[in-house]
């Protein structure tokens, strides 16, 4: 049993924690977890008792979103338009996007009337994670032929992230048309190199190093070519970047925390949690920030032969991937992180509720069904053990370890 749920662990840690804005699990983590059973004396397992409880998951508010005419002015009775404007524009500034979009919702259809408010908004709506209303708020705005640069930006980005990558890098090419700006071109080389086609991703490089030529002293050329070079496997390149960043824009936040992606890498862990920490207070909100945090600590647990160590570090980890889904309810890897954490401490009906939740946006990835046939398995529940060891052997018929947990499972039945 406890080979089956390290199976969905071996492959991670330091090697694979790509794109953070990205809603894909990464494919395993090497995580100190026992199994269901408490047989072995010698297990680190964090207790149940010392770990905080997972908080109940706002609901994604999608759905509260009215439908408003666009010539309804909420500022025509009170000023209660103009109030929530302002809370939303102030909750923007403090990085506390949620909270923005609550306020902002309030009054859509007065912010889609003024083309300036609908960028802030479609801005709102993107950094809230709700990529596919940004581009329907932007796109409008494109089409009245009144979008400046950033909201170009925004757009192309909610477009990528909403899953029509070539819609966007057509976007900026029809921007570029007879100009050039170097803000258009870096985004797009960083669309292109998160291209799902590896091929075009190689392409990014000739970009970056062209937006750089125009102008190297920019921060965003920098942070993005930083991010770039850590997609590619180049920390010590994209650390040089993400301090050119910095350097440029001292207290950006997700410059600070790119910085310390890159220390973590390069195994300066030290100096990797404290840019961590740096980054958060500034910025409290961002979830990416408390997903590698928490990647930090369950490294740093993993690491560690001393029981004491591990207990506290798993237990940092969780608080950190908690964190996380506070602010982003549908962060995937966090979801998973949190699943395969309490799956491994005996926890498997909260395991189920977030591995559930991470399935859903991955329905074929395999690490996720292994750790639920695992959760199931421990409830005494085979028949979902078994169906979902049936689904990874569908997708991958030379799984051995689904394929040896089936048998084992057949046989005791």
């Amino acid at each position: 049993m406890i080979l089956f749920i390290l199976s969905g662990a071996a492959l991670y840690l330091r090697a694979y924690l790509k794109n953070e804005s990205s809603e894909q699990v990464d494919s395993g983590l090497d995580v100190p977890i026992a199994s269901g059973s408490n047989s072995d004396s010698d297990s680190v397992a964090v207790d149940l008792a010392d770990l905080p409880a997972a908080p109940e998951l706002p609901e994604h508010m999608d759905a509260e979103m009215p439908i408003a005419s666009t010539s309804d002015n909420p500022f025509d009775s009170d000023f209660d338009g103009a109030a929530h404007l302002q809370l939303m524009r102030q909750n923007s500034r403090e990085y506390n996007f949620q909270m923005a979009y609550r306020h902002g919702v309030r009054i859509i259809g007065y912010l889609l009337d003024n083309p300036d408010l609908t960028a802030e908004w479609g801005h709102v709506l993107l950094e809230s994670g709700r990529p596919q209303d940004a581009v329907s708020a932007l796109q409008k705005l494109d089409s009245k032929g009144s979008i400046k640069t950033d909201a170009v930006v925004d757009l192309a980005i909610a477009m990528h992230r909403s899953g029509d990558t070539e819609g966007a890098i057509q976007l900026l090419d029809d921007k570029l048309k007879g100009k050039s700006d170097v803000n258009l071109l870096v985004t797009k080389a960083a669309i292109i190199g998160e291209h799902p086609d590896t091929n075009r991703r190689v392409a990014a490089e000739a970009i970056f190093k062209n937006a750089l030529k125009k102008d190297a002293s920019l921060p965003n050329v920098n942070y993005w070519y930083s991010r770039y070079l850590m997609q590619r496997g180049d920390y010590q390149s994209s650390k040089i970047y993400a301090e050119r960043a910095l350097k440029a824009k001292p207290n950006e936040a997700r410059f600070i925390t790119r910085l310390g992606m890159a220390e973590f890498y390069l195994k300066n862990d030290a100096r990797a949690e404290e840019l961590y920490n740096i980054s958060l207070r500034i910025n409290p909100y961002d979830y990416n920030a408390w997903f590698s945090l928490g990647e930090l600590y369950l490294s740093k647990a993993n690491e560690s032969s001393y029981v004491q160590d591990v207990r506290k570090n798993t237990r940092k980890a969780l608080e950190s991937y908690l964190k996380a889904i506070e602010y982003d309810s549908l962060h995937i890897k966090s979801h998973y992180r949190i699943g395969l954490i309490l799956n491994g401490n005996g926890g498997h009906k909260e395991a189920i509720r977030h591995l559930m939740i991470a399935l859903e946006k991955m329905p074929n990835d395999v690490p996720i069904m292994q750790q639920l046939s695992v959760a199931y398995l421990q409830l005494g529940d085979t028949a979902n053990s078994t169906g979902y060891l049936d689904k990874i052997l569908q997708l991958d018929p030379f799984n051995k370890i689904a394929a040896t947990q089936m048998r084992r499972i057949k046989g005791d039945m």
